[in-house]
């Protein structure tokens, strides 16, 4: 496995925990807010989104990691299937695995939305920068 294989994979396996850990801090948050009786059973039953607002954050940031990362996963993917992997396509996707970490600590943290956004966009031009990487990595051969 080259360098760069190892790199795309890490983020890969990086991203696959951070959804882990949001899914399992956004049940904790949820249990919490249903024991100190904060959201009735009643509140949620049709409607998730009817817990309080710091709970919500936490959902909304595992929810989120079903969205964008798709994309790492699917050019990761493609490019170890099409032994396209170069340093474009691991860099990409380890900066786009650092974004997301980034971008999680700032959404159940302080969510401050100027630096949220930077860092979203920063991590949607690594993903552009994987996907280049993988494209001219296919056109070039």
């Amino acid at each position: 496995m080259t360098p760069a294989m190892t790199l795309a994979l890490l983020a890969v396996f990086g991203q696959v925990a951070l959804t882990f850990w949001a899914i399992l801090s956004m049940g904790r948050k949820r249990l919490n807010s249903l024991k100190s009786r904060e959201t009735d059973f009643s509140d949620i039953a049709l409607n998730p989104m009817n817990f309080a607002s710091d709970v919500r954050a936490w959902q909304n940031n595992a929810h989120n990691q079903f969205e964008t990362p798709i994309l790492l996963y699917s050019g990761v993917a493609l490019a170890a299937a099409l032994g396209a992997v170069n340093w474009g396509v691991g860099i990409g996707a380890a900066l786009y695995f650092v974004s997301r970490l980034a971008h999680r600590m700032i959404h159940v943290g302080s969510n401050h939305l100027p630096t949220r956004f930077k860092i979203f966009a920063a991590g949607l031009g690594a993903l552009a920068l994987m996907w280049l990487s993988l494209g001219v990595a296919l056109v070039v051969g």
